[in-house]
């Protein structure tokens, strides 16, 4: 006698006249890095429009340009043009769920009226039973009047809507002061982290220990400190004759386009100013300097001694003294006009703007 305790009916599947077990899979990918397969051909093919920019299932509804890559999509869309956009109601009695599509009212069903009730409401007079604790927290949200996740903590009535911010709530309890500040000098301690972030903010400068030079932010001054790195890694720039390296490949683009490339894409906003700059920092401190505050920028003034020793030219007026001495070797190549400039950068911004007609 055979026992057939353990037997199981095994599907099986023909194609072109070949045996094919329900394990078995003989349709597969061939693009690159998937390793999908199917037991039928129909589904690889659709399988394949998820690898390409292809939509081919347009919403057949004027004006509504909506497309999709399945027909079963595009069938779950259309359900919201019809009259009802919920067709499938749940038919339970007493039950007035309806969804857009029927496998949500099938998933309804089974975790809402099939399984077996066993999380029950504990207030007296109400006969609720659930399938799942989450459904059983949610109700108790009627009674309580608060969240479903309450602090249980003894005089603490906050309460959360996800276990997640629960979890981090209960920090406060159990570890009041577990984040410390770690300049210097400082012994103050708090008990979430964006309060620390405030402090640091607000109580503490972001100096150079090493440098003393003041920055904007911590975030500024981390990234300052490469620069003292005596191991960084410093990029050059590969432009023919350029000597420049920087800390970044970002800053070696910036300085290409900038000096070499003789973009300027940041244009002056002021009407009838037709000054525009490579950097925004620069185009900035223009607007301030320049249209918002055109007395701001501070001149050294000569002294009686200057006066005297020597003739004082415009130029040094207006720009102080030791204008020659100062390494500006390359000359306007304008003739009659005596500036001159450090950096061939410098003498390119200032033939645009001055001798630009």
């Amino acid at each position: 006698m055979v026992s057939t305790n353990n037997y199981k009916t095994e599907k099986v599947l023909v194609v072109n006249g070949a045996v094919i077990t329900h394990t078995e899979r003989p349709w597969k990918c061939t693009y690159e890095e998937c390793n999908k397969s199917f037991k039928v051909r129909s589904k690889l093919e659709r399988h394949r429009i998820s690898h390409t920019e292809l939509r081919p299932f347009k919403c057949p509804v004027p004006n509504c340009e909506k497309t999709y890559k399945r027909l079963d999509h595009l069938q779950i869309h259309t359900v919201i043009h019809g009259q009802d956009p919920k067709p499938f109601k749940c038919e339970i009695e007493g039950c007035k769920s309806s969804f857009s599509i029927k496998h949500h009212l099938r998933r309804h069903k089974k975790e809402i009226h099939e399984l077996d009730r066993i999380y029950k409401c504990h207030i007296e007079e109400c006969g609720s039973a659930f399938t799942q604790d989450y459904l059983l927290r949610k109700h108790m949200t009627i009674h309580t009047k608060k969240k479903p996740y309450p602090c249980e903590d003894e005089g603490c009535e906050k309460s959360f809507s996800s276990s997640t911010k629960l979890r981090i709530h209960k920090r406060v309890h159990f570890d009041q002061n577990r984040w410390r500040c770690a300049f210097q000098g400082c012994e103050q301690e708090f008990s979430k982290i964006n309060e620390l972030h405030t402090h640091i903010r607000n109580d503490h400068e972001a100096i150079c220990e090493l440098c003393n030079k003041k920055l904007k932010d911590m975030k500024s001054l981390r990234r300052h400190m490469i620069t003292h790195n005596p191991d960084r890694i410093l990029f050059p720039c590969d432009w023919k004759d350029c000597e420049k390296h920087y800390y970044s490949k970002k800053a070696v683009y910036a300085h290409i386009r900038a000096v070499h490339q003789n973009d300027r894409r940041f244009d002056c906003h002021i009407p009838g100013c037709g000054m525009s700059f490579a950097y925004k920092k620069v185009m900035d401190n223009h607007i301030k300097n320049i249209h918002e505050h055109p007395h701001s920028c501070k001149v050294r003034k000569l002294n009686k001694d200057d006066k005297i020793n020597r003739n004082v030219t415009e130029i040094e007026h207006l720009t102080g003294f030791g204008y020659y001495n100062s390494g500006r070797n390359i000359s306007c190549i304008v003739e009659g006009c005596g500036f001159m400039f450090k950096r061939q950068y410098d003498l390119d911004r200032h033939m645009k703007s001055k001798h630009s007609n």
